[in-house]
């Protein structure tokens, strides 16, 4: 459940691993039509820690709200550590964003080579495209995954 709801909102924030495991229950915010947004609080081009929101499906509010309930998570972080049945306090750490990834994609029996090429920034890439097919224009895009500039 935790790995499923880390990829939906990872694709659906275009967050970068370390701004994913950095998401807290607190930043949430429930919308009028059933969605949420969630404040991203900092970035590696965010030096003075403005932060950005993402914008959460409701498929994505129901994956969630699914592992949070049966992670009983109440507060800090979204993404833990899990053991057997027990769940960490601490943010998992944003390597492990890598290898949840790769172990979805291996689930999903990819092809090997598929598999070694994705990394942490391939929901960001991959949604960033997926928008762009869908003839959203660069600057919402942009603003989406909190680029500053077109390179």
């Amino acid at each position: 459940m935790r790995n499923r709801a880390l990829i939906a909102v990872g694709y659906d924030t275009l967050c970068r691993r370390a701004e994913l495991v950095s998401l807290r229950l607190e930043d949430l915010l429930q919308l009028e039509n059933g969605a949420m947004s969630i404040l991203v609080r900092r970035a590696k081009n965010d030096p003075f820690g403005d932060g950005r929101y993402g914008y959460l499906t409701l498929r994505t509010v129901e994956i969630l709200k699914e592992w949070l309930g049966a992670a009983a998570i109440q507060k800090d972080w979204l993404f833990r550590k899990v053991s057997g049945r027990r769940i960490g306090s601490n943010a998992l750490h944003p390597y492990t964003v890598n290898l949840i990834i790769k172990g979805a994609a291996d689930a999903a029996r990819l092809d090997p080579q598929i598999i070694q090429n994705l990394s942490g920034h391939s929901m960001r890439v991959g949604a960033a495209q997926d928008l762009m097919a869908d003839g959203v224009g660069l600057l919402p895009i942009m603003r989406a995954g909190g680029w500053k500039s077109m390179n």
